[in-house]
């Protein structure tokens, strides 16, 4: 069968519809109207001669043969992006696309500026198109593991195989509450790891209890994946919660919530930049790598 550019149009679609569990989603990251994209899977399903997926009142699901054409198209997609970046090489010009997985909640760091990286890299190499996704680190390990990603920066979570880790900083977290919890306005005297032990927890399951380091009696009510939902629960009054300082000191200046640190010790999360282990990485790759340790060591000084 010989695939066409309407084919890989469609597929590209199609990959986005899997990705995101829906067509909904599909359309608000494409920019598609809702026909548009029903027209493309059902071009590829008249196509092939089977149907990709379930679709209805029960949700998403993706058939078996729907699953093999979503892995093929994948492995279709990359070895694309694979082969725009070493035809860039070769023309003595670092060209390509670049696909970049940032944790969550970290554009108030300052000492993560992906924003200059991204602008530094477009003043060097104007022709390097770089796509940023932000996720869970959960998302972003299944994203390089799967190839949909091409490095991630990302806290220490749990390691695959596969995967290299590069350390390059620690970003510090105090212990928060929201203006409405019973210790917002207690005398910092009152602070102490025993009166806070006796208080509800909300923490992220990829930090591995990192959070209760200095709190051993305390119990964990709630797990959530999202900084930002760790927030929202804070700000609730019913948990507390660690939040990076850059992240959390926002609400402490506008006096919805109130940082317990030092009084509690704060907790360090390693941060790392992970990329698939590959014998021979892109020339864009390295060339990409090399920028974003350039910009962090400015950064820090």
């Amino acid at each position: 069968m010989r695939m066409t550019n309407s084919d890989l149009t469609s597929l590209a679609v199609f990959c986005s519809v899997v990705e995101h569990q829906s067509f909904l989603g599909a359309q608000v990251a494409l920019g598609l109207s809702q026909s548009a994209v029903s027209f493309h899977i059902k071009a590829l399903e008249e196509r092939f001669g089977f149907s990709l997926c379930q679709r209805g009142r029960r949700g998403f699901k993706l058939t078996d043969n729907g699953s093999v054409v979503f892995e093929k198209s994948r492995a279709i997609f990359g070895e694309l992006s694979t082969f725009e970046n070493e035809i860039g090489s070769l023309k003595k010009r670092i060209s390509g696309t670049i696909r970049l997985g940032v944790v969550n909640n970290t554009v108030t760091d300052s000492h993560l500026p992906i924003h200059r990286m991204i602008a530094s890299l477009h003043r060097k190499a104007p022709d390097v198109l770089v796509c940023v996704e932000i996720s869970s680190p959960e998302s972003l390990i299944s994203g390089l593991g799967n190839g949909t990603l091409d490095l991630a920066i990302l806290p220490e979570t749990t390691r695959y195989p596969g995967i290299r880790w590069e350390p390059f900083r620690k970003e510090a977290h105090a212990l928060y509450c929201g203006s409405e919890h019973p210790l917002f306005k207690k005398k910092i005297a009152e602070i102490n790891v025993k009166t806070v032990e006796q208080h509800a927890f909300v923490v992220r399951p990829y930090a591995m209890m990192l959070e209760l380091k200095h709190l051993p009696k305390a119990l964990a009510r709630l797990t959530v994946s999202s900084m930002e939902a760790q927030a929202m629960l804070v700000l609730s009054g019913l948990y507390l919660s660690y939040l990076p300082e850059h992240f959390g000191n926002a609400w402490v200046k506008r006096r919805e919530m109130r940082s317990l640190s030092p009084k509690i010790p704060r907790i360090y999360s390693n941060f790392f930049i992970a990329t698939r282990i590959e014998k021979r990485p892109s020339s864009l790759l390295l060339f990409v790598m090399k920028e974003f340790e350039t910009i962090l060591k400015s950064s820090s000084k």
